[in-house]
């Protein structure tokens, strides 16, 4: 769980890039006052409240600076948003800014979750993500086994194709173990406090 404080300078540090929107300004005003509502998460797909906010510079294409959506209805604004968003005191509200150098940014990257199923239940989200990444390795493995007795009991071309997909084999468990590392790491960031 994202603890509130980091949230709240957040949102204090986004306010600092929008002073110049007085509409973006409202719309942070009024989601540091409900900052337990609040989630930022990278991608919100599924999400019943939506906002992206783009505040980069550096892009080929402008963009609206506002995209948010509550339970699938666009909205046109923040005004329209914060009175459809007050009438569903409980859902969480998932945020997505845009900005330049945001990868750099670790005040939003501590917040910062990876899709809204992390938003129900952080930990439940992760162990599920890890389980599946574990049973996949566990599939490698049986892989791995089975082509090292094909190896031990061929000879010729049929061994060094074995050989091959052993070194595979490998190297897939090396990237999916990779993979759960990072996913382990994640998870113990967002439940310290």
């Amino acid at each position: 769980m994202v603890s509130r404080e980091k949230k709240i300078q957040a949102l204090y540090n986004f306010t600092l890039m929008v002073m110049q929107n007085p509409l973006l300004t409202y719309l942070l005003g009024y989601l540091t006052g409900q900052v337990d509502r609040v989630n930022f998460v990278e991608d919100i797909s599924g999400a019943d409240i939506a906002i992206k906010v783009n505040l980069r510079r550096l892009t080929l294409w402008p963009t609206d600076p506002l995209n948010a959506s509550v339970k699938g209805v666009s909205m046109p604004n923040s005004i329209a948003l914060l009175q459809a968003i007050v009438d569903e005191e409980d859902l969480p509200i998932c945020v997505c800014f845009d900005f330049d150098n945001m990868r750099e940014a670790y005040w939003y990257q501590e917040v910062l979750l990876p899709d809204v199923s992390y938003v129900k239940d952080v930990e439940e989200a992760a162990r599920e993500q890890s389980s599946l990444l574990r049973e996949e390795m566990d599939r490698i493995l049986d892989i791995y086994r089975e082509c090292q007795t094909l190896y031990n009991s061929t000879s010729g071309q049929r061994q060094e194709e074995m050989a091959y997909y052993m070194k595979l084999a490998e190297r897939e468990l090396k990237t999916l173990s990779d993979k759960l590392e990072e996913v382990n790491k994640r998870m113990r960031q967002l439940t310290d406090f």
